[in-house]
């Protein structure tokens, strides 16, 4: 729906839209979504087939979370990401503004693998803006990811990454800086 927020009879097929859930202007929604109760979904938003955004998470305006991928409880993605398909984000997990997470990225939570006591508080990962996380990623629990920083392909981030660092393997180390024309900046 072009222009105004999104209303009950302009549900596409297959859209599961949760109590209390909020679309936003120009919001495109895939086929077979599943949209949790106090969802918000900001202006112009994406969300790819398949995708299933549970309770109290926001997408903010001009974000984008991939088919197939799963976004947990009160997972927040600041506006302009970019969460590619089949990734998955952890409750606690804070996405900043214009962060790109590439296909297949696992965001964690628990280092106790659940046995822990119900008082226990989930931590997911924070990324700071603009940071970049290529295909296959894994992160650990509480890692934050610094503001520019780039994550290779593949690694494993078992520590926090600092800004504009370029960290890469299993487990990610630090191998260089991000350049200044490699910088959000340079590429708006």
């Amino acid at each position: 729906m072009s222009g105004a927020a999104l209303q009950s009879s302009d549900l596409a097929p297959g859209l599961l839209l949760g109590a209390g859930a909020e679309i936003g202007p120009d919001a495109l929604i895939g086929g077979h979504v599943i949209v949790h109760a106090g969802v918000k979904i900001g202006a112009g938003a994406r969300v790819g087939d398949h995708a299933q955004i549970r309770d109290g998470a926001t997408i903010g305006p001009g974000a984008t979370v991939g088919s197939l991928s799963s976004v947990d409880p009160g997972v927040v993605i600041g506006a302009r990401a970019s969460v590619q398909a089949r990734c998955y984000l952890s409750a606690g997990t804070v996405v900043e503004d214009d962060v790109f997470i590439g296909p297949g990225v696992t965001l964690a939570n628990d280092n106790t693998m659940d046995r822990h006591l119900p008082e226990f508080e989930l931590a997911g990962p924070l990324l700071r803006r603009a940071c970049r996380v290529g295909a296959g990623v894994v992160v650990c629990p509480a890692i934050e990811i610094g503001e520019e920083a780039f994550v290779a392909a593949g690694a494993v981030v078992v520590a926090d990454v600092a800004p504009r660092s370029v960290v890469m393997g299993v487990p990610a180390r630090r191998v260089r800086e991000v350049p200044d024309e490699d910088l959000l900046e340079r590429w708006r």
